[in-house]
């Protein structure tokens, strides 16, 4: 079999691809513990031996030398065979941040700089075949005096990213096919992903070429999904989703695939009552602009529908006017001093309210002592005093806009800015898949999407169907993360949004292993 390096390997995807065409990762690299662990796990998996078949570097590019690299992998069981020319192929895909449309496009952002170590590692290594893919942006986007590897000289001013790519590695020996912009449905997988592919092949093997569009290859979401589902209306087998179970990527060993022993990575969220009733708002295929356009044209009775969503939204609207009302119970009753006064805790403790208010309309004596004893806590109070402070404020709360009021505007499609952000909130760019269709492009934060038949977001297990994992494939370390921990932690849903799709990665290396054949012809 020919030798394959995966730099930048993230959980697997690429390399599960690499694997299915035929290839022997020999070594692979990766910065990030959480990513370490799902990846070394699944070669487990795959019969693939740690230190004996192949090596894993846990460590940033920057600090990887071809030394490291050639010494790790002439101490594996193949013996020291392995020189620099010798490496049949480097597959990587520097991490796009830097290079996405969806964020800031910053051309002094140090992740920019990675593909610099990429191409330094191709210096030195000079293998027959080199893959980098990568977002779209990077297409457009300009590097400022980037620093060659060929030469003390940079590249002054502001100069493309793929006219680097070219003028380095033809000044290296490589013929450089144009660039390609492959979308993941057009080789299986569920998912619309765009990926930017660059191939190049040393000038003394034979030319490698890209995988051709696979007619009738698109799969949907309800293809994807729906035998997760046993036993409900939902359940629906196809060939793509018991391929998921039976595997795809073989055992080294048995030459067998890999199949599901047991479910994995299926935990569902537990939302708020006001969470899925916001998440019910969209039918399937809608964003929030759709949605809205739909409420303008057809209104709503959100009231008697959804009335834990109406209550919150109808506080949200008067969040101003009820911040006075609040901070004056507050000072009443000497509670202001005890409490982290803040915009997010008016937020919270409003949002509270909404659901005394709520309890005290249907009557809900139960619930409504379960509020106060919530808001007790809020308020750093006892129970009485916070019975004294609802009793002070109630009559006072939404004094800018009433229930009726709201009601009718929401019944006649009467949404406004306000009212559009009261009730879906701040995110705009959420949607909820559409079983017949192809999924929209997988990201790392999971409450983008809501699943099309229930009002959550998806799993780890679903998203990963999309990406056109196996089954077996599990995710390791935490499900996922928030606030500052982004930046140091790749969680599950992480590995699957930032992981290119291994049904993609197969077309692409099964070219490359073509390619290989013919040179031992």
């Amino acid at each position: 079999m020919p030798y394959a390096i995966d730099l930048f390997c993230g959980a697997g995807g690429f390399s599960e691809g690499i694997i299915q065409a035929g290839f022997d990762i020999i070594f692979s690299s990766d910065k990030s513990p959480m990513v370490e662990k799902t990846y070394t796990n699944r070669h487990k998996q795959l019969g693939i031996i740690e230190g004996v078949d192949t090596h894993f570097e846990l460590t940033d590019i920057r600090n990887l030398t071809t030394e490291l690299i050639f010494k790790s992998i002439n101490s594996l069981k193949y013996g020291d065979i392995f020189k620099p020319g010798s490496i049949d192929a480097i597959f990587g895909g520097p991490p796009c941040q830097g290079f996405s449309r969806l964020g800031k496009r910053d051309s002094a952002d140090p992740r920019n700089m990675l593909f610099h170590e990429y191409l330094r590692i191709i210096r030195d290594v000079k293998p027959k075949y080199v893959v980098m893919e990568n977002v779209k942006g990077i297409l457009d986007m300009n590097m400022l005096d980037f620093p060659s590897v060929l030469k003390k000289e940079k590249y002054l001013g502001q100069t493309l990213v793929k006219d680097i790519l070219y003028s380095e590695l033809t000044s290296l020996g490589y013929n450089v096919l144009d660039v390609q912009v492959l979308n993941a449905s057009d080789f299986g997988v569920p998912q619309q992903r765009n990926r930017v592919v660059f191939l190049a092949y040393r000038n003394d093997v034979s030319p490698v070429n890209y995988p051709q569009k696979r007619i009738g290859s698109e799969v949907n979401v309800r293809d994807a999904l729906g035998d997760l589902y046993i036993g409900n209306e939902y359940e629906y087998t196809t060939e793509y989703s018991a391929k998921s179970v039976e595997g795809r990527t073989q055992n080294i060993l048995t030459r067998n695939p890999v199949s599901r022993a047991s479910i994995t990575n299926m935990e569902v969220s537990k939302h708020e009552p006001i969470v899925q009733q916001r998440f019910s708002l969209y039918k399937q295929g809608e964003n929030r602009r759709k949605a809205v356009t739909r409420l303008k044209r057809d209104g709503i009775n959100l009231i008697e529908n959804l009335p834990s969503l109406f209550f919150e939204s109808f506080f949200q609207l008067n969040k101003k006017y009820n911040a006075k009302i609040i901070k004056r119970g507050l000072i009443k009753y000497n509670l202001f001093e005890k409490i982290n006064y803040s915009d997010k805790w008016i937020q919270f403790t409003n949002r509270q309210l909404a659901l005394i208010w709520q309890h005290c309309v249907n009557g809900d004596k139960e619930s409504f002592n379960k509020g106060i004893k919530l808001l007790s806590t809020r308020l750093r109070s006892d129970v009485k005093t916070t019975e004294r402070f609802w009793d002070t404020v109630k009559d006072d709360l939404n004094d800018e806009i009433d229930e009726l009021t709201y009601s009718d505007r929401l019944l006649k499609g009467q949404f406004n800015e306000d009212i559009i952000e009261a009730v879906f909130t701040k995110k705009g760019i959420r949607t909820r898949l559409d079983s017949e269709n192809v999924a929209p492009t997988m990201v790392t934060l999971p409450d983008d999407f809501i699943h099309p038949y229930f009002n959550r977001i998806l799993t780890v297990r679903e998203m990963a169907r999309l990406q056109s994992f196996d089954d077996s494939f599990e995710f390791l370390g935490k499900r996922t993360t928030g606030g500052s921990q982004r930046v140091l932690e790749t969680p599950q849903y992480t590995q699957v949004g930032n992981a290119v799709p291994p049904l993609l990665a197969r077309a692409i290396a099964e070219e490359v292993f073509k390619a290989t054949e013919l040179n031992n012809e």
